[in-house]
């Protein structure tokens, strides 16, 4: 047998399963140093007995019996027992060291030896970078620079494109730096559950001296009505998720990078309006408004599942990197039964309450409002795609909404205050759940009391409690689970945004358009994002869906380029029937492109090409039975 492996013994009646040696390597050398020191003693003991029994012998044949014998042989035999007892004193304390140096020492095994923990050393499975924090100090001004122009030129349009209608003329960055504090990174964790990848998180805080002033246009007053209030005490934290795959032997040593946000990032700041205009009482509406959207649109746009995916290698070598982008996994359905003991908050003492989820922060699903109730009882079915339901939370907001806020009809300034007197609404409690408890018995209902707290999502104790309960019955269908219901009549329907191309310029002294496309089914439309100044745009991560879907409906798709200030204009749009080009194809999935129809036809090419203009999808029909039980 070979030498570094040994055998442990089975069950009765089993083989012997090798077992590598390498991990009891202490153990094995302590065995073997002890038997060759016993075999040492016991050749020595035979030894010395043999030297006195020799002696003996010597005796009555030499007559060498005197007084200074009998005294030679007591020193001897004393002489001879303590070096014997200092022996094995020795023995002793060298075993005892052994074993003292076989001890891994904790935090408090090392303050007791070091009388101090060096800063060095951490015991914590993230490790502190330190090193990286000094290099992004010293390169922060010229990042800084990078970073406030990637900002200003991503966030003012998706501002432009969300901005309140009727309160908001024109929302823009005078100003924005970051200051000279850079972004400090508190420590990284590895998973190391799949090797064929890397994965990292990477815990981050930024709290600087940022010079943030926006320019607000009113609708009515021009230059008189602008508001510029300033945005200051800017702190954000969070945990960011990077995973590098797949792994290759070329350099960089992966094919692509995948960025996202691990748990909403925790985002707080305070907006001065300074003397003007009433000072900060004009900031109710703008604020209210900022605050949802730094935390919906921007703060939870890269939330997990979301993620941006940057390849870094061609596909010809890294291979199809088609599992990096997000792809629907499976069903949930959350019955919202009812809520109990939620807070006062109308001056009647009572609420109008709604239950808002979701998995991802782009597609939301809402009850109706229940008023005047600290007891509402719901009873509806909300239904969302899950795309990682291993590693997903499902969000439940609860909020309180009020048609007509009475408070702040008694406010002086009520004009720069109208959304918050007109549909306000009111966090009453939140909560989060990992949706991988709903996949453990996929198909069964899950019916718990959830627990309200006010908390953010990814502070470490969670929302936490004491602001009611909310009844939910959730369940949990992988796609899998679906396949073979094709003579249902009703099913979802998975529509993913690719691309458009030779889009028709309707910026006519750029020769450019701003594309968006707005889907219609079953009598509920949803949009994409716009892509800025681009006749050929692309969209990653751009899905959308419906539920209850009957199979003879067709789905409308129409290309329009948007404008900020004048309508959009259409620049084609395609109709495809559901039944005959999607139910009937190979397990209900078609990817393909579609020419557009209605393209306007007053521009004419310099170059003299008419290429068709064409949009790519892929669209899937997911027929069900059992989930509309």
């Amino acid at each position: 047998m070979d030498d570094r492996t040994s055998r442990e013994p089975g069950p009765a009646g089993a083989p012997a399963s090798p077992r590598p040696s390498r991990a009891k390597a202490p153990e094995t050398t302590a065995v073997d140093g002890e038997s060759v020191t016993y075999q040492l003693q016991k050749l020595a003991t035979m030894a010395f007995l043999g030297w006195l029994g020799l002696l003996a012998c010597l005796i009555p044949l030499l007559w060498l019996w005197s007084w200074e014998l009998v005294r030679a042989l007591a020193l001897g035999l004393l002489v001879g027992l303590g070096a014997s007892l200092l022996h094995r004193f020795n023995l002793k304390r060298k075993a005892a060291m052994a074993q003292r140096l076989r001890i891994t020492p904790g935090r408090k095994g090392m303050q007791q030896l070091l009388h101090k923990i060096p800063t060095w050393l951490d015991f914590a499975d993230t490790e502190k970078l330190e090193w990286l924090n000094d290099i992004i100090l010293k390169s922060w001004p010229y990042y800084d620079l990078a970073i406030s122009t990637m900002v200003k030129s991503q966030v003012e349009p998706l501002m432009a494109q969300y901005k309140p209608s009727g309160l908001i003329k024109r929302i823009y960055f005078q100003k924005l730096t970051f200051g000279n504090s850079p972004v400090r990174l508190e420590g990284i964790r590895v998973d190391k559950d799949d090797p064929s990848e890397v994965a990292v998180e990477v815990d981050f805080r930024w709290s600087g001296d940022a010079n943030i002033v926006m320019g607000i246009d009113l609708p009515v007053g021009g230059t008189l009505t602008r508001l510029a209030p300033k945005v200051s005490d800017l702190a954000v934290s969070g945990t960011a998720r990077v995973v590098l795959r797949p792994l290759l032997d070329t350099i960089p040593g992966f094919g692509a990078a995948l960025v996202s946000l691990r748990k909403p990032p925790i985002v707080r700041f305070h907006l001065d309006f300074g003397k003007a205009f009433g000072g900060a009482a004009s900031a109710g509406a703008i604020r209210l408004w900022l605050d949802d959207f730094l935390r919906t649109q921007i703060a939870e746009m890269l939330l997990w599942p979301s993620r941006i995916v940057i390849p870094l290698l061609d596909e010809s070598v890294t291979g199809p990197l088609d599992d990096l982008y997000l792809r629907h996994k499976g069903v949930l359905r959350v019955d919202v039964i009812e809520a109990r003991d939620l807070p006062k908050v109308d001056a009647i003492g009572s609420a109008d309450s709604f239950v808002t989820v979701y998995t991802t922060a782009h597609v939301k699903e809402k009850t109706t409002v229940k008023k005047n109730s600290l007891h509402p009882k719901f009873g509806e079915k909300l239904w969302l795609m899950c795309q990682e339901p291993a590693s997903q939370l499902l969000y439940i907001v609860v909020k309180d909404i009020d048609l007509v806020n009475v408070k702040s009809l008694l406010q002086l300034n009520v004009l720069k205050g109208a959304s918050n007197v007109v549909k306000n609404s009111t966090l009453l409690g939140r909560a989060a759940l990992p949706i991988k408890e709903f996949t453990q018995r996929p198909g069964e209902p899950h019916e718990m009391w959830v627990p309200l707290g006010t908390g953010d999502f990814a502070a470490a104790a969670g929302c936490g409690s004491g602001r009611g309960e909310v009844h939910l019955n959730i369940t949990f269908w992988p796609f899998d689970q679906l396949k073979g219901h094709k003579s249902a009549a009703r099913g979802a329907v998975i529509v993913t945004l690719f691309r458009c191309n030779n889009l028709v310029p309707m910026d006519r002294p750029v020769n450019q358009s701003d594309p968006m496309v707005v889907f219609k089914l079953n009598k509920e439309s949803k949009k994409s994002s716009v892509v800025w100044k681009n006749l050929n745009p692309r969209w990653i991560g751009e899905h959308f869906d419906w539920f209850h879907v009957p199979m003879d409906s067709v789905l409308e798709a129409t290309v329009y380029d948007f404008d900020r200030w004048s309508g959009n204009e259409v620049e084609g749009s395609v109709e495809i029937d559901i039944t005959e080009e999607i139910a009937r194809a190979p397990r209900g999935d078609v990817t393909k492109t579609w020419e557009l129809e209605d393209v306007p036809t007053d521009w004419v090419d310099p170059s003299g090409k008419k290429e068709k203009s064409t949009i790519t999808l892929r669209i899937q029909w997911i027929p069900y039975q059992e989930l509309s039980r």
